[in-house]
This record gives structure tokens, C-alpha cells and sequence, in this order.
């Protein structure tokens, strides 16, 4: 067995924010410093992902949130989803879905969902949760090993384009672990942001260099797209319950519903099966995960219209209870059953934030792929995102076909845990599907085997696809577990340790009448810290 790899674990009695990222986990904790709340923390943390996890979020993607009130007593999400580009001919939609350059970008939301967030519910300006943001784009950022991975994982594509070759490789290699990335475009687009406002980027100079970009390189994305900003929707959350806690959590785009219909199934077991290191629990969360990851392939539904449906199959217990029932019998059977995949691939990060005066954010944004579409805006030092990719090409009856203005199809989960209307938890991961059955197994470990919240992140962890393909941190496993899974015919893949490939919950626990401190951490499978104010905001 590999030597135990701890989470990055903070505590604070003024809030608390955990991100994959040090340098934004520190953004966070500097706005509650000067007083600023959840939000302020949230959206400043947000902008610097951007700058310093560029592989996986920034002003080119998308960003939805779950925002919980304290005041109002109010749980809701913003829906930040991108839009495709109106050029779009539905009697024209290529065969394969678009992944790379430029035509595989939608218009960019994160600006706007950002500050519409901060505009709405923050405290603070927005010139003040951008300069940390602008302060590590001047100064730079510390290349991380896995970073310098990933690079060179994708640089056959990244050298093709000249901004990025100029700032992601030196000496024609990619960038080394450790060394400096500064981004001197990038800071100047978001100074331009924090000087006349995010709108700049859809309708005034940055709008106007987009633009001239995909005129010069052939992309989609027009001003009469930038005209129609995509401002984020208040939609309201999924609600749910597991055991003693109620869930609430990302409805249509996000997949909300796959996170409430695991745990639907999983309350129908005892706490004592429910540990998937063991060989019975492993089997059990291997069916689980590939049944519902199916329904949900099964029945999509248009986000429009969730709120307007009476008939929600997957989020009702009675159905989870017959798939609880199936579960069972398949666990003596063989369950190789045909399942269609969804849709669904690709790259995402995580923050989570609370603050002192008891409100709670969880930010999940993405640039799809890792490096998104593989390009940058020149000029403006940001990565267009590749949601093109994240649509149905095929069924022109699906929710989520790619259509002139359409919302792409979104795995986020980010999720409240309350007790007795308290908050206790926040969470949330990246790693598309593998995002809800990721947060299943942090949760189950919570409240089934009531172990610390930096426990549950750390434990051993598995995934199972539409095909029955399964993903497991193989030499955290006993071999009694493996040999339980090759029985019931699984095709298994090894994953190592503390696989980035199995998501990367940040959590916060927020404090309850016998403590006093807030609890953050991060997921030891990437670059990630947790931290809180070391003074109280003024």
C-alpha cells in the first residue's frame, strides 16, 4: 500500500474557503479579512482560478454557483451556463461533436455570472475581489507538477497556438515544474474589468478583441453573440434529504439529479454495507453509480422546463427504492446490462466558501477540456473554452442539442448539507461524470461512518461509467475488493493513488453549537489549500 497522502486542512473562527489553488484559497480568505462575505470570498477565488488553475476554469468558460442567505433563509444556484454562437445552422451541425480551436468555444458566461454575483450579494467592489487576481497575473504563478503534466500531456495542440506557446513552454519545452508563468495580457484585461466594469468584456473593448479574434481565425462568436450577455438564471436548488440531512443541490444543466438519486438508492442499505472498501460495498456503489448515471443518459430534461415537470423520476424515492431492490438481486447476478453513455467529458474546479455570518458558496466552473478548445484570446490571455463539445449532436429531440443560443449539457453537483435548517457541510468537485459519485462516497463517509470531513476527502475512491468501465485508486484497495468487482465482470482500470481522475472535493464544514471553528479542505488529488481569516473582517 502507498504511504497515506494528507488533505490540505485549515481552521479559522472567521470563515473558511477551500480551493485547488493556494494563491486563490488565499484571495478568498483576504476578502473576508477586510470584511467582505461568502460571495466576495467566492467570486474572488473565482477570478483567481482563472490566473493560476488556467487548465481548468477562467474568463473563456462557464460558472454556476450555489449561493446559501443566511438572512433570507434562502438556497438557491445560479445557472451560468455559456451559450452557443447564433452562426449556428441546425441544418448544417457537424457530424462529430467540436473540440478544438476556436469554433469549439460558446460564448464565455464567467464574466458575467461573476459579476452578476457580486453586483447582486457581495459586499466588496468588484476592483476589490479582482486584485488578487490582477496581482498574480502581474507577478505570476508556480508552475506544479501536475500542472507541467497536463502540459505536456497537451502540448502537441498548445504549441500550435502562438500565445500560448509563449507563455506555457520555454525553450520550446513545456513549462517546467516551478518555474514562473506571468501573464501580462491577462492582468490587463482583468485591470480593464476592475476599471469599467465586467460588461467591457461582451460590449466594449475586450467584446471588440474577441471579436476581431474569431474574425481573423475563423470562430463563431460575433458581437451580435457578445450583445446577448449571458447573464446567469436564479433557478431554484433540488432539494433532498439523506438520513438525518437535507441535500440541496444543482438542478438541469447540472447533475444534481444523478448526486440525489445515489443517494436515494444508497439510503435504502444499512450504514454497515456502505463502506466501498470493503468487497460488498464496493460491488454496491459500482451498481449504483452505473444505474444512475444511466437514468440520467435516459431522461434528460430541458432546464427551462424542470421547475413545470411533476413526474421526477430520479430525485423520487420510491423509484430509487426499486433500483435499491435491483441492486440487491444484481449483487449475486452478473450485471452486465447495456448502457448508453452520456454525453459528458471533460475539466472543472471547485471552491467552497462560508463566512462568519453563516452564508455559504460553492462555485463549480470549467473551460471544458483541460486547456479548453487549446487557444487563447490574443491579446487577452485567457483560454477559450471547447463547450461546443458538451451538446448532442445527433437527436435533435434531446434537450441539450446544439442549437443557436443553447445551454451545453453540465455535470456540476455543488452541494449543501443542512441539519435542522443548519448549514453543516458545503461541497463540490470537478471531474464531469465522476463528479456526483465522488461527492456520494464523501457524503456516505460523513454521515454513514461518521468520519472528519478531511477523512471522507482523502478516503480511497472508485467510478464506474456507462459501460461498466471502472475506475478505482487500485493499491488503496485490498485485493478482496478487486477480485468482488472482476467476479461481477467489470472491465477495471487502474488508477494510482490519489487519481486527479476521481474528482477533487473541497469542503467546508461550517461550526455547530459544541465547536467553534470553521473546517476547510482540500482534496489532496490536486493543487488545492484550504484557509480562513486569521483576523475578524472589519
Amino acid at each position: 500500500m502507498k504511504k497515506r497522502k494528507e488533505p490540505v486542512y485549515g481552521e479559522s473562527a472567521q470563515g473558511m474557503v477551500s480551493t485547488a489553488s493556494r494563491v486563490a484559497t488565499e484571495a478568498g480568505s483576504i476578502m473576508l479579512e477586510k470584511g467582505g462575505n461568502a460571495v466576495d470570498a467566492a467570486v474572488a477565488s473565482a477570478f483567481c482560478l482563472g490566473v493560476t488553475e488556467p487548465q481548468a476554469s477562467g474568463l473563456g468558460g462557464q460558472t454556476m454557483a450555489l449561493i446559501y442567505l443566511k438572512e433570507k433563509q434562502r438556497v438557491f444556484v445560479l445557472d451560468g451556463s455559456s451559450r452557443a454562437p447564433y452562426r449556428i445552422q441546425p441544418h448544417k451541425t457537424p457530424e462529430k461533436p467540436l473540440k478544438l480551436g476556436l469554433q469549439a468555444s460558446t460564448i464565455p458566461s464567467t464574466p458575467a455570472t461573476l459579476g452578476y454575483m457580486q453586483e447582486q450579494y457581495g459586499k466588496l467592489s468588484l476592483s476589490e475581489v479582482l486584485e488578487p487576481a490582477i496581482e498574480a497575473a502581474e507577478k505570476g504563478f508556480r508552475v506544479s507538477s501536475l500542472q507541467h503534466r497536463l502540459i505536456h500531456k497537451e502540448a502537441d495542440w498548445m504549441r500550435k497556438d502562438d500565445s500560448i506557446f509563449e507563455h506555457y513552454f520555454q525553450e520550446g519545452k513545456p513549462a517546467a515544474a516551478g518555474s514562473l508563468i506571468k501573464q501580462p495580457e491577462l492582468a490587463t484585461t482583468l485591470s480593464r474589468m476592475a476599471k469599467v466594469g465586467w460588461e467591457d468584456f461582451y460590449l466594449g473593448e475586450i467584446g471588440k478583441k474577441i471579436v476581431e479574434d474569431m474574425v481573423q481565425r475563423n470562430g463563431l462568436i460575433s458581437h451580435t453573440d457578445l450583445s446577448q450577455i449571458p447573464l446567469p438564471v436564479e433557478r431554484e436548488v433540488l432539494t433532498s434529504s439523506y438520513r438525518e440531512y437535507t441535500l440541496h443541490t444543482f438542478p438541469p444543466p447540472g447533475a444534481g439529479r444523478v448526486l440525489v438519486q445515489l443517494m436515494n438508492i444508497l439510503e435504502n442499505f444499512p450504514s454497515e454495507q456502505l463502506n466501498p472498501e470493503t468487497p460488498e460495498g464496493a460491488v454496491l456503489f459500482a451498481l449504483a453509480f452505473r444505474m444512475t448515471l444511466s437514468d440520467r443518459q435516459k431522461m434528460p430534461i430541458h432546464p427551462d422546463y424542470f421547475s413545470q415537470i411533476t413526474n421526477r423520476v430520479m430525485s423520487d424515492k420510491s423509484y430509487a427504492k426499486e433500483v435499491a431492490e435491483k441492486i440487491h438481486y444484481l449483487m449475486h447476478q452478473n450485471p452486465r446490462i447495456n448502457y448508453a453513455p452520456p454525453p459528458t467529458s471533460g475539466e472543472t474546479t471547485h471552491l467552497s466558501v462560508a463566512d462568519q455570518e453563516g452564508n455559504a458558496v460553492g462555485i463549480t466552473q470549467s473551460i471544458e477540456l483541460v486547456f479548453g478548445s487549446k487557444t487563447m484570446a490574443k491579446g487577452l490571455g485567457f483560454f477559450y473554452n471547447n463547450y461546443m463539445s458538451a451538446f448532442e449532436y445527433k437527436d435533435v429531440t434531446h434537450p441539450y442539442y446544439l442549437l443557436p443560443g443553447g445551454r451545453p449539457w453540465s455535470s456540476v453537483a455543488p452541494t449543501l448539507m443542512m441539519k435542522e435548517n443548519t448549514p453543516h457541510y458545503i461541497l463540490g468537485s470537478p471531474g464531469s461524470e465522476r463528479i456526483s459519485t465522488s461527492l456520494a462516497q464523501v457524503i456516505t463517509r460523513l454521515v454513514d461512518e461518521k468520519k472528519h470531513l478531511s477523512e471522507a476527502i482523502a478516503a480511497p475512491r472508485l467510478h464506474v461509467s456507462h459501460t461498466g468501465r471502472l475506475q478505482i485508486e487500485l493499491e488503496r484497495f485490498d485485493e478482496e475488493v478487486i477480485h468482488a468487482l472482476k467476479e461481477l465482470r467489470f472491465s477495471i482500470t487502474k488508477r494510482g493513488p490519489y487519481s486527479f481522475y476521481l474528482g477533487c472535493v473541497q469542503g467546508v464544514a461550517m461550526p455547530q453549537k459544541s465547536e467553534t471553528l470553521f473546517c476547510g479542505v482540500a482534496d489532496p488529488r490536486r493543487d488545492g489549500s484550504a484557509k480562513g481569516p486569521e483576523r475578524k473582517g472589519d
